[in-house]
């Protein structure tokens, strides 16, 4: 047996990261029922005052399972741990280097109610992990409840075409300044187009701000380049903006029922205020953009709408949740008026 040792971030949200510790526990057993060698005793553990979370291998893990490891969330530093004699020795063990953007992508752009990128990345983990593409490139994520992009953002990190939509036409023009801004920064080769979409029954109208973008020149015209598509519209509306099954995973974090300071949502619906109401009404077009074998990640506030309800809404639509041990382990307080918590449920 093999014992291996990671690292947390120490660098990060304070109060998030205390709750990250356990959370990221669960996202490690998750990851590592993926693993070519058989994995167990999943520990958060402290060497010399220095908290670890550590696990155990019957094998030494491949490169695969190595940058997996790399990729969760939390992980700083990765370490495989040796005894030598009465001494415990940390031998560092090289992060294998996975992300298409750096992390400031999704870190840089500051608003109130932003959702925390590492829980972010969390969700997006658990979703590939948890679905039936987890060796699948040209990975296709919807949020379809956007905001300003953070998730979109680190999906694009990962690697992974991004959609998007959000309600206010205001907040999807400030992230699509900021997205362009920096792409030219960072000397990026993009193209950038905006649409407009109206219903057949006139029932909506809808801007689309798509990008195309990739490293350089010659990675752009090799059609080696990621896809960012932002829609200003409502999401009931979702499988009329997208083709059927066309992603693989659905990742979002629902309206926690919490106003957020001056917090402004231009033609906003009591629907998008209220989860439960926004799941009856906008569910169907999600599951229906949805692959077969494609998973739905969301994050709810569980004193606005328990987890029997929401478990409920999606077995209504033929969606198997997944509500067994890890998947139960990501309840955590975010603060006094919300209790946050993930539901995984595969199509």
């Amino acid at each position: 047996m093999i014992t291996y040792a990671i690292l947390a971030n120490p660098g990060h949200n304070r109060v998030y990261f205390e709750a990250a510790k356990k959370l990221s526990l669960a996202e490690l057993e998750i990851a590592c029922k993926r693993f070519s060698v058989e994995c167990s005793d999943f520990t958060l553990s402290e060497i010399e005052g220095i908290p670890y979370l550590t696990f155990k291998a019957e094998q030494a893990l491949d490169k695969d399972d190595l940058l997996w490891l790399s990729r969760l969330s939390l992980t700083y530093a990765l370490f495989e741990i040796r005894e030598k004699g009465s001494e415990i020795v940390l031998k560092p063990i090289r992060r294998e280097p996975s992300y298409y953007f750096n992390d400031d992508l999704s870190t840089i752009l500051k608003y109130t109610g932003k959702t925390n990128e590492l829980f972010t990345r969390l969700m997006i983990n658990v979703a590939i992990l948890s679905s039936d593409f987890y060796n699948t490139r040209d990975i296709n994520l919807l949020d379809p409840v956007a905001g300003k992009g953070t998730t979109l953002f680190e999906s694009l990190i990962a690697g992974y075409n991004s959609y998007g939509i959000e309600i206010s036409s205001d907040v999807v023009h400030e992230a699509s300044v900021y997205f362009k801004k920096y792409l030219e920064n960072g000397k990026y080769k993009h193209t950038i187009k905006r649409e407009r979409m109206r219903g057949k029954d006139k029932s909506f109208t809808s801007s689309f701000y798509r990008f195309e973008l990739a490293k350089s020149k010659e990675d752009f015209k090799a059609g080696k380049s990621l896809q960012l598509c932002m829609v200003a519209g409502d999401s009931r509306y979702s499988n009329r903006f997208f083709k059927k099954k066309m992603f693989h995973i659905i990742v979002g974090d629902l309206p926690y029922g919490v106003q957020h300071g001056n917090v402004s949502r231009q033609n906003q619906s009591s629907i998008t205020r209220n989860p439960k109401e926004l799941l009856n009404n906008c569910l169907p077009g999600w599951v229906e953009s949805l692959k077969s074998g494609g998973v739905i990640v969301l994050a709810w506030n569980k004193f606005v709408l328990s987890r029997e309800e929401i478990i409920e809404i999606f077995s209504k639509h033929n969606l198997d949740v997944l509500n067994d041990s890890p998947y139960t382990e990501f309840e955590h307080r975010v603060d006094q008026a919300i209790n946050r918590d993930i539901i995984v449920a595969k199509k």
